[in-house]
């Protein structure tokens, strides 16, 4: 083996798919328990380069100095990436592809860069279209500006409106909007507004998430409660509408044009290898999830890791079957998984949930709805 990739933590092995976590963010949402710190904007600037040099950091010490084989797929996500000034992302990505030899943009099939509307400019797009980003995924949530003020987001409607429009002047022909429905005093009317207003922008892909009222949120502290019924029937309305307008649900969340499927994502649910750079991101190699600390001054200090969890035989196989449920194609059955969870199986056919399809395990439609009932199943 070369002796620049014996340098790599991860004994020279490649990984099809890399991760960067930035965790800044100009206002926490109400309902965010993502690993996320607020910062003024005074102090953007000092505490983004603090934390690329970390990162550079962390670079240098879990990738060998030269790879030949690119990455399939990355991914920058948050907190908010688009708080990066223009300079700041272009150190990002220097930084990131000297290590693959003889890169040049537009060469990996998928970069992803997550992006809130207040905070990016049509010179940071292009930026991040000279540097080979073909995938922009918006955070929208809603098409109604008091819903966005209750969730705690920053900007309204016409910033992203402004910014999808400026995405595709720029040329970005890969956008996704995400969405967030069950929302407290949300009607079923003002979803399908929210719906409607996304597929009129033709993008390319739709996430739709059910709020969360996760511990440590605002919603949470303030005891705020969701009605089951009415999120069932936004989620059921939102599956039928997008598919009549010409999204194929590929994911419980997920949906997209054919061929515009998220490349990163599904590796995930594929269980398939991944590094993860920064802040709290979690790497997944050769059986081992391997998390990074969420203590922002111990990263910054170069204490990178905080755990390293060792995956048996029994506790991938439940792995691979909860996140490959996750897909509408479902997951081919393994020997090792009909005779370990084969009651388990049977006992959700049985009560409609799943089924089987040349040796492939699949949600029914019933199932996608109470998917979390199914995935307890195999904990």
């Amino acid at each position: 083996m070369n002796a620049d990739r014996k340098n790599n933590i991860e004994a020279g092995r490649l990984v099809p798919a890399i991760y960067i976590h930035i965790p800044f963010c100009r206002k926490k949402c109400n309902y965010c328990d993502f690993v996320s710190t607020q910062i003024d904007a005074d102090k953007t600037t000092d505490c983004a380069d603090k934390y690329l040099k970390a990162l550079t950091r962390e670079f240098a010490y879990r990738l060998p100095s030269t790879v030949y084989r690119l990455p399939s797929t990355v991914y920058v996500g948050g907190g908010t990436p688009s708080l990066l000034s223009e300079s700041q992302i272009k150190f990002l990505f220097e930084k990131l592809f000297n290590y693959f030899h003889n890169y040049e943009s537009s060469i990996i099939p998928e970069i992803t860069f997550e992006l809130n509307p207040e905070s990016i400019t049509g010179q940071k797009l292009k930026t991040l279209k000279d540097y080979g980003v073909n995938r922009l995924s918006i955070g929208l949530q809603s098409f109604d500006d008091d819903i966005l003020k209750f969730l705690g987001r920053v900007h309204n409607v016409k910033d992203f409106l402004r910014c999808y429009e400026t995405a595709r002047k720029i040329g970005f022909m890969n956008i996704n909007i995400d969405l967030i429905f069950g929302i407290p005093g949300q009607t079923l009317e003002n979803w399908h507004r929210t719906l409607n207003g996304a597929i009129k922008l033709n993008p390319e892909h739709i996430s739709i998430y059910s709020l969360t009222i996760e511990n440590g949120t605002k919603f949470f502290e303030n005891g705020l409660q969701k009605d089951d019924d009415t999120d069932a029937d936004m989620y059921e309305f939102a599956i039928r509408f997008l598919k009549e307008n010409g999204y194929h649900q590929y994911e419980i969340s997920n949906f997209a044009k054919p061929s515009f499927e998220c490349k990163h994502n599904i590796n995930y649910w594929k269980n398939g290898e991944y590094l993860g750079f920064g802040l709290g991101a979690v790497s997944y190699i050769k059986g081992r999830r391997i998390k990074n600390t969420e203590n922002l001054t111990d990263y910054l200090n170069g204490k990178f890791r905080s755990e390293v969890e060792e995956r048996n035989p029994e506790q991938k196989m439940s792995e691979d079957l909860m996140l490959g449920l996750r897909l509408t194609s479902g997951m081919e059955i393994s020997d090792n998984i009909k005779e370990k969870f084969s009651a388990r199986i049977n006992n959700l056919k049985n009560d409609g949930l799943l089924k089987e399809q040349n040796n492939f395990l699949k949600l029914t439609d019933k199932g996608i709805m109470f998917a979390n009932c199914v995935f307890r199943e195999f904990l």
